[in-house]
Parts: structure tokens; C-alpha cells; sequence
């Protein structure tokens, strides 16, 4: 029976977060390269555009993180 702790949830966001900004740092890399602008740009203009979204994913991590790891 699969068994899931606190630990490999942790592991699964970290490890995501990681590949997300990896490849976000690649394709930066490309655009900068080719004269283009990078994705990262749009996506600063969304969170600028949307705080209230970025605010609320903040707090759900947090809140996730909480969970998990209040003793």
C-alpha cells in the first residue's frame, strides 16, 4: 500500500519548483540569445497585472507548508 508522508509531498513541490525554474532559465537563455524577450517578462506583467492571484498562491503554499509541518 502506498504510503505518503510529509516529507515526499515536500520533495514533489521542491522538485517541481526546481524543473519550473529551470526551464524558465533556459528559455531565457534562448530569447536572450535570438534578440528575443524572455517568457519572463510576461510573466512579471501578470503577477503585476494580478496581485491578488500571486497573493493567493503565496498563501496557499504557506498554508500547505503549514499543514505539513506544524507540529
Amino acid at each position: 500500500m502506498l504510503q505518503i508522508s510529509p516529507g515526499a509531498i515536500l520533495s514533489l513541490l521542491v522538485t517541481i519548483f526546481v524543473g519550473v525554474i529551470f526551464v524558465l532559465m533556459i528559455s531565457e537563455t534562448l530569447a536572450v540569445g535570438k534578440g528575443q524577450d524572455p517568457i519572463t517578462n510576461l510573466l512579471r506583467s501578470v503577477m503585476r497585472a494580478y496581485p491578488r492571484v500571486s497573493y493567493v498562491v503565496a498563501v496557499s503554499i504557506g498554508m500547505l507548508l503549514g499543514h505539513l509541518f506544524w507540529p
